[in-house]
C-alpha cells in the first residue's frame, strides 16, 4: 500500500498538504528527519502514516498526557491500532496494553519522555521490533525552546541502549537556529534531512485591534460568534481570572486554565473544552501544547505575547481543520511593560534576556505598523513572499490614506537630534506632545525647541508618525531592553529640507469594528445560508460523540461538516467524496449523516 492510499483509507483525503509527502518518504526510506512545521500544518499525519506502513511498533514521545489521549482516541476511532501508557493508566489497564503490544495488536504507542526511565517499559521495548521513534514537540529538548523539559535530554541515551537503532523523527512547530541545533545534537539525529514547512496559513485571518475597551470588544465578538469555539489568551493569571469571571457573570459557557489552578481543575477545564461542553477557554500560555482540538474558530489575545514565535504558535491553534479561523490581538502600550516585567523576572541569563527583549521589540513592531500582517509574519520566519499585501488581514482590509507628513517628520527628527540618541520613543513622543510629567521636568525637556510642537495630535498619532520615520529609514531604533532612537543620515538630510515625506495611516474603523464582515474572506464556512444545515449536522455529531465518550471533532471536523452542508451527499457513494471521510468513518458514521441531510432537506 502506498502512503496516498493510507491517507485516503484512514484519513479521508485525496492529496497531501505541502511538505507532508516528503517527510513521509524520508522516514519510510530509513532516514532520520527534523520537521519544523507550523501548528495546523498536519504534522501528525507525517509520522502516523509511516507507522502504519513500517513493520513493528512506532514509539511516539509526547509531552502531555491529555494530548496522548486525544490523539489515540482519534486513531482508534479510525480503526488504527494505537494506545498510550502513562501515569493515569490503572495497573490493570497497563497490563492489558502491554499484553496487546507484545501480541502485535498495537502499531503506535504514545508515552511521555519520563516513561523511558521505567525499567519494565524499557525491557518491553527492547524485546520488540521498534521501527521508529518519534519525538513530538521536540523543541522541549532545548532550554532555549518554549517549554524546556529535562527528561527530553535522556532520549538520545535511551535509544542507544536498544538492540537495533530505529529511524528517528523530530517534529515541532517553530524553532530558532539555536533550538534547531539543540534538537539535532541532543536527540542524536543521524544523516537527518531537515524540512521547514511553509509558514503561511491561508485560512487564518490576522487582525490587530489597537484602541477601545478590550472587555467590550470581547463581549461584542462573542455575541456575534456564540456558536463558535475559541480560546482567549491573557499574559497573566490576574487577567485570565478577570476575563473569565466577567464571561461567567454574563452566562457564557467558559472555562479557565493557568498554573495557579489545581491539576484536576485544569484537566477538567481542558476536557470540557475538548468535548465541546465549553465554548470558550480563557488561559495563559500554559494552555496549548496539549490541544488537539481541530474546530477552534478564533483566538483572541487580550494582551500582547512576548514574541512572534509564541504568538504564531498560539494563534495557529485556530482553524486546524482547514476551515476559516480568526486571530485577533487586542493591543495596548501597557502590554509592553507587562512583558518586560515578565522577562526580567523569569529570565536571569543576561544573554538570553537581551535576546528576548529583541524578540519583544519585533512583536511591538508587528502590532504598531501599517504593514500587511501576514507578510510581516512570513518574513520574520525567513520566507520571502512575492507579494507585499495579502489582501486578507486586518491591515490590508482597513482603509489606508497617504498624508504629507514632511513638516511633522522634520519636527520629529529635530527632537531626536536634540536628544543625541539617548532616549527612546516614549520620551520623544512626550516631548513632541508637550507632556508635563516628572521625567520631562527632571531633564528640563520643557525647554527643548521641539517641546509641544505636535501638541494638536494624540500621543498615539505621534507614536505612529515616529514609528513610520523608523520604518522609512529617517530614524533608527537600537536593540536591547530599553531601545533608543537616533537620527540617520537620511533623517539629517530630510531635516535640512531635502525631500518630501508621505506616510501611510490606517483609517480607524467605527466602534462596530468587532462585528464587521471581513471582505476577501468568503469561504464555504462563512456562508450564512449553509449555517442551519451545518448546525443540524453538528448536533448529530455531538450526540454521537457523547454516546461514544470521544471529542466531537474526532468523528468529523468542522471543515468536513461544512463541505457536507454545501454538497448535500444523498448516498454513501456521494459521502465518500467528502474530504475527511475515510473508509472506516464512512462505514461507521456515513449512514447517520446521510439520513440527517435527507431529513433536513425534506
Amino acid at each position: 500500500m502506498e502512503p496516498i492510499d493510507v491517507l485516503k483509507q484512514y484519513f479521508g483525503y485525496t492529496s497531501f498538504r505541502p511538505g507532508q509527502d516528503e517527510v513521509i518518504t524520508t522516514l519510510l526510506s530509513g532516514r532520520d528527519c527534523l520537521a519544523i512545521m507550523p501548528t495546523g500544518a498536519g504534522k501528525s499525519i507525517c509520522f502516523q502514516i509511516p507507522a502504519l506502513l513500517m513493520p513493528g511498533v512506532t514509539l511516539i514521545i509526547s509531552p502531555l498526557i491529555s494530548l496522548m489521549k486525544d490523539q489515540v482516541d482519534a486513531l482508534v476511532n479510525q480503526h488504527i491500532p494505537a494506545t498510550y501508557i502513562n501515569s493515569q493508566c490503572t495497573f490493570e489497564e497497563s497490563k492489558q496494553r502491554y499484553a496487546a503490544i507484545r501480541a502485535g495488536r498495537v502499531r503506535i504507542v504514545y508515552v511521555s519522555p519520563e516513561r523511558l526511565q521505567n525499567a519494565f517499559f524499557s525491557g518491553v521495548m527492547k524485546s520488540l521490533r521498534l521501527s521508529m521513534v518519534v519525538v513530538d514537540e521536540a523543541h522541549c529538548v532545548s532550554q532555549w525552546g518554549h517549554d524546556f523539559r529535562p527528561s527530553y535530554c535522556a532520549i538520545k541515551d535511551w535509544v542507544a541502549t536498544l538492540p537495533q537503532r530505529p529511524v528517528m523523527g523530530a517534529f515541532t512547530a517553530t524553532a530558532t537556529e539555536k533550538v534547531k541545533k539543540d534538537m539535532m545534537d541532543l536527540l542524536g539525529l543521524q544523516r537527518e534531512r531537515i524540512f521547514i514547512g511553509g509558514f503561511d496559513r491561508p485560512n487564518l485571518y490576522f487582525r490587530i485591534v489597537r484602541h477601545g475597551d478590550k472587555m467590550n470588544f470581547i463581549l461584542s465578538y462573542l455575541h456575534e460568534h456564540k456558536d463558535d469555539s475559541g480560546i482567549i489568551y491573557g499574559a497573566t493569571r490576574k487577567e485570565v481570572d478577570k476575563v473569565y469571571m466577567e464571561l461567567k457573570r454574563r452566562g457564557i459557557r467558559a472555562g479557565r486554565y493557568h498554573a495557579g489552578l489545581s491539576d484536576e481543575t485544569r484537566r477538567q477545564a481542558q476536557e470540557d473544552f475538548t468535548y465541546d461542553k465549553l465554548d470558550i477557554i480563557v488561559a495563559t500560555n500554559a494552555f496549548g501544547m496539549g490541544i488537539d482540538k481541530s474546530n477552534v474558530r478564533f483566538i483572541i489575545h487580550v494582551q500582547m505575547p512576548k514574541n512572534i514565535e509564541s504568538y504564531y504558535q498560539e494563534a495557529g491553534r485556530a482553524g486546524r481543520d482547514g476551515a476559516p479561523g480568526e486571530c485577533i490581538l487586542l493591543y495596548s502600550r501597557q502590554d509592553i511593560m507587562i512583558q518586560r516585567f515578565l522577562i526580567e523576572n523569569s529570565v536571569h541569563d543576561p544573554e538570553q534576556q537581551a535576546i528576548e527583549m529583541r524578540m519583544l521589540n519585533r512583536m511591538v513592531e508587528y502590532c504598531e505598523g501599517t504593514h500587511c500582517l501576514r507578510h510581516y509574519i512570513l518574513t520574520y520566519f525567513g520566507e520571502h513572499p512575492q507579494w507585499q499585501r495579502c489582501e486578507n488581514c486586518g491591515n490590508c482590509d482597513q482603509e489606508v490614506v497617504q498624508e504629507d507628513r514632511t513638516k511633522e517628520a522634520r519636527l520629529i527628527c529635530l527632537c531626536v537630534d536634540e536628544l543625541k540618541g539617548r532616549f527612546g520613543m516614549t520620551m520623544v513622543c512626550d516631548i513632541l506632545k508637550g507632556s508635563n510629567n516628572a521625567k520631562i521636568r527632571k531633564y528640563n525637556f520643557q525647554h527643548q525647541s521641539a517641546f509641544g510642537m505636535l501638541g494638536d495630535f494624540s500621543t498615539g498619532e505621534i507614536r505612529d508618525m515616529v514609528r513610520a520615520c523608523v520604518d522609512d529609514g529617517y530614524l533608527q531604533q537600537s536593540e536591547g531592553q530599553y531601545p533608543v532612537v537616533a537620527l540617520t543620515a537620511a533623517g539629517r538630510d530630510m531635516m535640512a529640507g531635502q525631500g518630501r515625506v508621505v506616510q501611510k495611516r490606517l483609517v480607524e474603523e467605527e466602534q462596530d469594528v468587532q462585528t464587521k464582515k471581513r471582505k476577501n474572506h468568503s469561504t464555504v464556512a462563512a456562508d450564512d445560508a449553509l449555517r442551519p444545515l451545518f448546525d443540524a449536522l453538528r448536533a448529530v455529531r455531538y450526540d454521537m460523540a457523547k454516546e461514544e465518550h470521544i471529542p466531537p471533532f474526532v468523528i468529523f471536523s468542522d471543515a468536513t461538516l461544512w463541505e457536507m452542508a454545501a454538497q448535500k451527499p444523498a448516498t454513501l457513494d456521494d459521502m465518500a467524496n467528502i474530504k475527511g471521510v475515510g473508509n472506516f468513518k464512512l462505514n461507521k458514521y456515513g449512514k447517520q449523516f446521510v439520513q440527517a441531510i435527507c431529513s433536513f432537506e425534506q
